[in-house]
């Protein structure tokens, strides 16, 4: 099922969230309904619980009116100049730009190492739709990263990282390591893999321990007993 919220009759800026009708989805609607945003712009939520992430955002993507394409998770809250920070910095690059990631803090924290992080990502549906959307491949792990990385092979435009586009995810992310998935996108991409993955000792160590299926311990623990959340 498809829910639309719409700003006004012109959006240039879509958002497309893929939930599930057992996941709430109503704080980050509202906090989208609340932007600071002096342009159209509409809300896409992909509530069906027989797609998987990849089908549902290639769905939003295909259900989009406006160029700008902006992910974010149905557990996440957007600052309230997010959209207005995605806009800004299309508007004012001097390069075309295919792809934006920006920063993601809370239970997860990203600063922009080529992840492509999904809850705070934004591109061109027309890029998008030319390099065929999200693989189901890779669905439920490494597939923001896949499709980041096919971006910046087959798009036209830039792929680049935005600090002031930020995103708050309170949780602690709710997909798990999964190592068929995770050599499959060292096997596709191989060079990009060893570039980004292991030349960064922290992620070397992540990805060792989750071999051996240490992170998935710790990160249950983190969210029954830490947990971080924000309003």
């Amino acid at each position: 099922m498809i829910e639309r919220y719409t700003s006004g009759s012109d959006p240039v800026l879509s958002v497309v969230i893929p939930t599930i009708p057992s996941s709430s989805h109503q704080s980050v609607v509202s906090k989208l309904k609340k932007q600071n945003a002096d342009f159209d712009y509409e809300v896409i939520v992909i509530n069906d619980s027989e797609l998987d992430i990849c089908e549902a955002r290639n769905q939003g993507i295909k259900n989009a009116k406006a160029e700008i394409v902006a992910l974010t998770d149905d557990d996440c809250l957007p600052p309230l100049n997010w959209l207005k920070s995605i806009y800004s910095t299309y508007c004012d690059s001097e390069s075309r730009l295919s792809c934006v990631e920006g920063t993601v803090t809370g239970g997860l924290n990203y600063s922009g190492t080529r992840h492509y992080v999904g809850c705070n990502l934004t591109f061109m549906r027309s890029e998008a739709l030319k390099i065929g959307g999200f693989s189901s491949e890779f669905a439920g792990y490494r597939d923001d990263t896949e499709f980041g990385w096919r971006m910046e092979k087959e798009s036209e435009g830039k792929c680049i990282f935005e600090d002031s586009i930020q995103m708050v995810h309170p949780d602690r992310p709710r997909s798990n390591y999964n190592r068929e998935l995770d050599d499959k996108l060292e096997e596709n991409y191989p060079e990009r893999y060893n570039s980004i993955f292991m030349s960064d000792m922290r992620e070397r160590i992540y990805l060792k321990l989750s071999r051996i299926g240490i992170t998935g311990k710790i990160n249950e623990l983190y969210n029954n007993i830490v947990g971080v959340k924000s309003e």
